[in-house]
Formats: structure tokens, sequence, C-alpha cells
């Protein structure tokens, strides 16, 4: 039998229902129900109840479920091999999802710490679809999504840590000497401004915080990257939002 298949069963019984369990495993719905007959049809068993409290598995279900876990439990330690790591010898490429905002920010405090404590180690970053980078990091072709918490979605099942937390300050041209060091809130909204979504979708927290406010900015340029948004911003002397 198909250990994709297998996979199913434990799932559905965690979420005990199947839209969620097909989008824990990053399928449609139809695609999931399809699969799960196919199980019921080898197995000879219906192996899940429809009940008020959602789908719970059978008798027959219940004795598979713990010997699958255990058995892709298995299977997942002996790919990975049972080696201690060691930053400071290995030699590992490591592929990481996230956005430009973490190229810009926490990408250079990375490479810096793992230049001193694990030289030989490759950081590959993809800047991708959120959805992409869930599914990446389910199939295992990326070893971790870095995002921006309260902007983006996180499925209940990753294990989720806070890396960093930082501030905003707004950039401009060396050649605007009328701006004060300091801007006062009318004067930042004044300002016309170059403007990147932090994620892909489109949400922003600065956005966010005017919008609850009933506040708005001057939005004269929309750009897709920092440096882009930098080399916008020394030409034309417009503000822009960017992490610290």
């Amino acid at each position: 039998m198909d250990l994709n298949l297998l996979k199913l069963l434990p799932v559905l019984a965690d979420e005990k229902s199947v839209t969620k369990a097909a989008d824990r495993l990053f399928m449609s719905q139809s695609a999931f129900s399809h699969a799960l007959n196919r199980v019921r049809e080898q197995l000879e068993d219906p192996l899940f109840i429809r009940t008020s409290q959602g789908m719970e598995p059978t008798p027959r279900a219940r004795q598979l479920i713990p010997v699958i876990r255990e058995s892709l439990g298995r299977l997942e330690r002996g790919m990975t091999g049972s080696r201690q790591f060691d930053p400071a010898t290995s030699a590992r490429t490591f592929y990481l999802g996230a956005v430009d905002y973490f190229e810009f920010l926490g990408l250079p405090r990375l490479v810096s710490k793992f230049k001193r404590e694990a030289p030989n180690i490759r950081l590959s970053v993809d800047i991708l679809a959120e959805k992409i980078q869930h599914e990446g990091v389910e199939s295992g072709q990326l070893d971790v999504f870095v995002g921006i918490d309260a902007l983006q979605y996180v499925p209940h099942f990753f294990n989720k840590r806070t890396w960093l937390q930082d501030r905003f300050v707004a950039i401009t041209a060396r050649d605007r000497q009328d701006l004060p060091a300091q801007l006062s809130l009318k004067q930042f909204l004044a300002e016309p401004q170059v403007h990147l979504p932090a994620v892909s979708s489109g949400a922003d927290l600065i956005e966010r915080w005017l919008t609850a406010n009933h506040l708005s900015r001057t939005l004269a340029t929309v750009v897709q990257s920092y440096a882009v948004g930098g080399r916008v911003v020394a030409a034309s002397g417009y503000l822009m939002c960017v992490p610290y």
C-alpha cells in the first residue's frame, strides 16, 4: 500500500474533519476523499465514521493509527540519519522560505552568526508566496519558513518560535535637509511615501495601525523590494518606512 495513503489516517484522526485534514496535507477536499476511499477499499473497513463530534475512527483504524505514526516516525528518523548535528563542521545546506522583509533585516544578522559558528553551512533563501512556503515546509523542501507575526497565517501544527523584534524608521534622500530628525505624526502623514507591502497578500503593520486610527498617508510609489525602494527614495526625496 502507498505510504502517502496511510498518512491520511493519523491526520484525519487529529483534525476530525476532512476539510481541515485536506488543508493540512495541502490537498483538495475531493482528492483527500478519493484517497481515503482507496484506503477503505484496500483495508475493507470504513475507517472513519461521521459523528456530531466530527470524523471518529473505527476500532480497526484505532489499531492502525499508532502503528502508522510509529512507522512514519521511524522512516523519517532513518532518512535523516542519527548523527548529531555539529554546526562547526557540518556542510549542510539549509533552505529557507521568507519574505523580502526578512532578507533586508534578518538575513545579514543570520549570515554573520553562521560565519562565526557554522562557516561551512550554506543558506539558500527563496522569496515565495505564503501558501507555497507552507507546502515547502510540509513536504520537506524547505527547512524553515520565516514570516511576520500577526500578518501571516501559520498552521497550528507548525512549530513556531519568535526570532527577533524590530521597529520602523523612515528613510529619505540625503539632501532632504528640511526634515527634522524625528517627525511628528502630522508631518509623517503629509509626506509622500514609497511603500513596500510587508507580505505578498498586501497586509502591512503600518497600514493596519493607520486604518485602526482612521488615518491615512500618501503613497506615491509601491515597490516590490527594499533595494528598489531605496533607489527610488534617493532619486525622489520621498519617505520610506523600513525595519531597523
